[in-house]
């Protein structure tokens, strides 16, 4: 039986490790067998366009997430089939046309949104890094989208050649045509009510005609506006703003403006930065996306039921600014820690988990933990929640000690574990992170106290051992904190490895007037119902429930038929990326999946049926989906801040700041990291970017007198 498509050997760098490239793919299985035995552990290559009869549109973030907000809008992901790339964007698969000779492109549609087709290839998986979305089949390209790569630009567009020749251009348009879209868009955003509409036809009326005067670049314009158009909040009385209605009026003004083609009176054109003030403003946008370097959140991880799906709705609905995705963070760690001691999985796993919401300030990220506080409250098993700081692997011990199941709540969590795996970390601290790692894989067996010298029963301090600790952690963070501690941290140690991710689609989603309602008895008799364990099975002493001096008797929660099977099909996912990336420290990040997926698999069979939890099949792919969702999080976000040592952080620290910038100079570059290297280091860090091809460099002359400047920007494919 042959390949279903032809493919050939990637390295790592994406690049093919063939004689011929993608030419050379084979769907041939004893042809693949020779190419990929010469190179074991490569990616996996596929030529797009006749070669495959796949057509693919690759979806891209490092500009933001204009083009993520363009396959939402028309739902793309949802009618083909659709893969994740390393980067956290989308592959999306379509048939590819028969008789039409697509090409690559390269942001025609919009900017971040290229197309492969005959002559290119991409990876597909099981490639480490990229992994299917969904199981979808390839579908037909739809027509309006083959309209678009296939038309000719406007003859009036397409013939300047009456009009005065362009200034200098920079990032994508000239100094003026920055300047007025950067302008627009804030006017879009903060247009009053009543002149929301009006404002947005106006301006992208207004930049089209920019755009067909070769003043700003399509795609650039075409982003940023359909960004501002989705911040607009909803007018009183007036259902709430649609992203395809939103798509629709801009795209409409913005052709009828290209059609008419507009050149304002001239900057002076003397070699002054005049855009460097508007840039800055433009590209604050790509801050948060670029700090923020999560996911589309799939809609069957949030398909969610029982003590799970009330919390989350209820969280939701008192939030100022509803944040779904980290209620759902929040709610399985609550469980994770009512359940301890009560539930294990056959392959005796117990519940203990450490999640972290990564969500921007004033993003919503505090309104979980405070339902958890009421809700513990309410429900009287405030028993079961932890301090909000650690200040001691001995002090984390004593509190296990008093009570076998904790769930600690920790805001800035980032902070928190830069403190105590950072290399400036005091040796209390150090305790901390060794402690935490050995109660991660403990649950199941003792964890043994300090020996001291008098251990006599009068006056001196026996052993203190706790028996099958719960230890679960919900913490919150910032972006910059975070990443800034997988910067600092020895992923290798694997104490990081252990976190489940969670980072929202938005971190800044529409406000709301949040409800004021107590908690429900529906959660609070949830909470208690999780709390008295299942009713098949009670332990043979009860007072060893919670008694952390003696081994805890908790009831075995069985596999569904078709659960065994699902599990297994995660395991060789796991496997894959093992021996893909062994000897890095991917491994040490990847070698919870398995695990994770299994926890999390039996918190959602105890959240629907406390009394007689069954793991399902449903609940093992949901387990599944969830830890790799959260694993690729971590690892996009380690691959792009974490380093190996302080000059590869330094690399990453300057290769950040030009993806920020979007095109940077050695100043603005030293600007941008606020002193945190000398002059001497960010230059050695630019040398070997540029020379190992994660950069490019170009040298701008002046139009008058002057030295030439240098401009850096990110390579493609980086």
């Amino acid at each position: 039986m042959g390949i279903p498509y032809p493919i050939f050997p990637c390295g790592k760098n994406k690049a093919p490790l063939t004689p011929h490239g993608y030419k050379d793919a084979s769907s041939d299985p004893q042809r693949v067998k020779e190419m990929f035995k010469i190179s074991p552990g490569s990616r996996i290559g596929m030529p797009t366009g006749d070669a495959s009869g796949i057509f693919v549109v690759d979806i891209d973030v490092k500009d933001g997430n204009a083009a993520v907000d363009w396959m939402v809008a028309y739902d793309l992901h949802n009618h083909t089939k659709c893969v994740r790339t390393q980067s956290g964007g989308y592959h999306l698969w379509y048939q590819m046309p028969a008789g039409v000779p697509l090409r690559n492109t390269a942001s025609k549609i919009m900017r971040g949104v290229d197309t492969r087709g005959n002559g290119g290839y991409v990876l597909i998986p099981p490639s480490d890094g990229y992994s299917e979305w969904n199981n979808l089949e390839p579908a037909p390209l739809p027509d309006w989208l083959l309209a678009e790569l296939t038309s000719q630009p406007d003859p009036v567009q397409a013939n300047h050649s009456h009009m005065p020749a362009a200034p200098r251009r920079d990032h994508g348009g000239t100094p003026y045509g920055l300047k007025a879209l950067a302008e627009e868009c804030q006017a879009i955003r903060t247009a009053p009510f009543g002149q929301q509409e009006h404002t947005l036809n106006a301006s992208a009326l207004k930049i089209g005609a920019l755009v067909g005067g070769d003043e700003i670049e399509e795609g650039l314009a075409l982003s940023d506006l359909l960004s501002a158009g989705r911040s607009i909040p909803s007018q009183p009385g007036r259902p709430a703003w649609q992203p395809k209605e939103i798509d629709s009026k801009i795209r409409r003004a913005f052709q009828d403006g290209m059609r008419n083609p507009r050149k304002p009176d001239r900057l002076p054109d003397d070699g002054v930065d005049y855009a460097a003030p508007f840039l800055e403003k433009i590209d604050n946008r790509a801050n948060l996306p670029e700090r923020n370097v999560g996911a589309l959140i799939p809609n069957s991880i949030m398909d969610v039921d029982g003590f799970l799906a009330d919390f989350v709705n209820y969280t939701t609905r008192t939030a100022r600014r509803p944040q779904p995705f980290a209620a759902l963070s929040a709610a399985i760690s609550l469980v994770s820690a009512l359940a301890g001691r009560k539930y294990r999985s056959p392959s005796d796993l117990w519940t203990n988990l450490y999640t972290v919401s990564v969500i921007d300030s004033s993003g919503g990220k505090d309104h979980a933990r405070k339902v958890i506080k009421r809700l513990l409250t309410a429900a009287g098993l405030m028993s079961y929640l932890g301090g909000e700081d650690i200040a001691s692997g001995t002090a984390l011990h004593t509190s296990l000690r008093i009570h076998p199941c904790k769930l600690f709540v920790l805001d800035e969590c980032g902070d928190f574990l830069k403190g105590i795996l950072g290399p400036k970390a005091s040796a209390h601290k150090q305790q901390i992170a060794r402690r935490l790692k050995e109660l991660y894989t403990a649950s199941g067996d003792v964890v043994l106290g300090t020996e001291y010298a008098d251990q006599s029963e009068k006056n001196g301090r026996p052993r203190e051992d706790v028996y099958n600790p719960i230890a679960t952690i919900c913490g919150t963070s910032t972006p910059a904190q975070f990443w800034d501690a997988v910067a600092g941290a020895s992923l290798a140690d694997g104490l990081m490895g252990r976190f489940l991710v969670f980072i929202p689609q938005e971190n800044y989603p529409p406000l709301q007037d949040g409800e004021i309602l107590s908690i429900p008895d529906d959660l609070i008799n949830g909470a208690k119902a999780i709390v008295a364990g299942s009713q098949k099975h009670q332990p043979h002493n009860l007072r060893n429930l919670m008694n952390a001096s003696e081994a805890a008797d908790p009831y075995t929660v069985p596999f569904a038929a078709q659960a065994g099977p699902e599990k297994s099909r995660i395991e060789r996912r796991q496997e894959t990326l093992l021996k893909q990336n062994e000897g890095t420290y991917i491994t040490s990040l990847a070698g919870r999946i398995v695990e994770n997926a299994v926890k999390l698999a039996m918190i959602r069979a105890i959240s629907r049926c406390p009394h007689d939890p069954i793991i399902t099949q449903q609940d093992m792919a949901w387990g599944g989906e969830l830890s790799l969702h959260c694993f690729d999080a971590l690892r996009s976000g380690a691959e792009r801040y974490a380093a190996d040592n302080e000059g590869q952080a330094r690399m990453k620290m300057v290769k950040e700041a030009i993806r920020t910038l979007g095109a940077a100079t050695k100043t603005t570059i030293y600007r941008h990291i606020g002193g945190k290297m000398s002059i001497k280091e960010r230059d050695e860090a630019i040398s070997a970017l540029v020379e190992g091809h994660w950069i490019t460099v170009e040298e701008k002359k002046p139009m008058g007198a002057g030295r030439p400047s240098q401009v850096f920007r990110i390579a493609q494919g980086n």
